[in-house]
């Protein structure tokens, strides 16, 4: 693991969005991506990434006048600060338990230093989660005129999961379901039908940060068309997040390179898969990433005991972790000393989270979220028994 380090050609591609920037005057246009292979000509920022980091960094270098490194590294601490201190915040604000209290500030703490280290986008499948957990764990408990001291909660909560998922997608997704989930149960159930009015408020800010990054992603995308010969170029111009791309050549997550007919494990494997079938496609278009699709699908219906073993062995080791950030909630939760209500809210973020994992590989970096989930699920445990 090393500490407060993003990527070095995620860093250089930073650098390379505010070059663009500082030629173009517009965002998501990229100078001098040496990292993507495309010296001294603009292209889009953050090729098949997610690109709100690409917009967010090198606005705050130019802001601040400062380097990308620097930026860099005030963007991923400040947001995790601010997540620990809005949790620690929530936790004392809404939990009664001294024991739930204790050990909830130490896990808070210790989570979120630990994500701020880790650093790079990943953080933010950890963070988001971390901040907004305590407050939607209890939040739903209260009635209808409660919820009216919290319309800023609401708001911040959709800035937060929007904010978050242009960094990091679905890094806010998990506790988004969630809330929504125990949200419709407690409506349903205590008939207060009012309290949905907390979701729209929550989707408002969610929706306006969307349509402001599609905007900027169509003023690059028309500005590259129009002042240069990009489509002359294999690149491609849509912002497309390559998904089925890692997801293709994962399925190797157990390849030992005895089975040629086994994906490898690097990125280069799917690449070069996809040329292979079609010489001319676009790396990571909306072509490619239907084209990996087929082939993930069609390894799967010929080789479905090796996917089985594959995943089986993914989900071991997420269940390691899920009882290694636990801990003494297993027990607990075997005992069946949790309310229903917070066995519905963590249990589906804990399931979501851990799907990043699944499709993937269970890296730690990709199940951040899970481990904020499970140790605070720990804490309302503690909290459920004492009340």
């Amino acid at each position: 693991m090393k500490f407060f380090q993003t990527m070095p050609c995620r860093v250089k591609a930073y650098q390379s969005a505010l070059d663009g920037y500082n030629l173009t005057d517009k965002y998501l246009i990229a100078y001098n991506d040496v990292c993507n292979f495309a010296a001294d000509i603009l292209m889009p920022a953050g090729l098949s990434d997610y690109v709100g980091s690409y917009i967010y960094i090198p606005f705050l270098s130019s802001l601040f006048n400062i380097t990308i490194n620097q930026s860099t590294f005030l963007f991923f601490t400040c947001y995790g600060i601010l997540c620990i201190f809005l949790s620690l915040f929530g936790l004392l604000k809404l939990y009664k338990s001294k024991l739930s209290k204790i050990y909830g500030t130490f896990s808070i703490i210790a989570l979120g230093l630990l994500f701020i280290i880790i650093s790079d986008t990943y953080c933010f499948y950890g963070l988001t989660t971390l901040a907004l957990i305590p407050w939607w764990s209890k939040l739903l408990e209260f009635k209808y005129e409660k919820y009216k001291k919290f319309i800023l909660l609401f708001f911040i909560t959709g800035f937060l999961i929007g904010f978050s998922n242009t960094v990091r997608g679905h890094s806010g997704t998990g506790i988004l379901l969630s809330i929504t989930l125990l949200l419709v149960v407690n409506v349903y159930l205590s008939k207060e039908f009012r309290k949905l009015l907390s979701l729209i408020i929550i989707f408002v800010p969610i929706l306006l940060i969307n349509f402001q990054i599609n905007n900027l992603k169509i003023e690059a995308k028309n500005y590259l068309l129009d002042n240069t010969n990009i489509s002359s170029f294999a690149i491609d111009l849509n912002f497309n997040r390559a998904l089925w791309h890692n997801a293709f050549y994962n399925l190797g997550y157990l390849d030992d390179h005895s089975d040629k007919n086994v994906p490898e494990s690097t990125d280069f494997y799917s690449i070069n898969t996809a040329k292979k079938i079609n010489p001319e496609i676009v790396l990571f278009s909306e072509e490619y990433e239907k084209l990996l699709k087929n082939e993930f699908i069609n390894f799967v219906k010929n080789n479905p005991l090796f996917f089985i073993k594959t995943i089986s062995s993914k989900l071991g080791v997420i269940i390691m972790y899920i009882i290694l950030f636990m801990n003494i909630g297993v027990y607990f939760l075997i005992k069946n000393k949790v309310q229903k209500g917070s066995l519905i809210f963590f249990i589906l973020g804990i399931g979501f989270n851990s799907l990043f994992g699944i499709l993937a590989e269970p890296d730690y970096t990709y199940l951040l979220g899970m481990f904020a989930f499970s140790s605070l699920f720990t804490v309302k445990i503690l909290e459920d028994i004492k009340n």
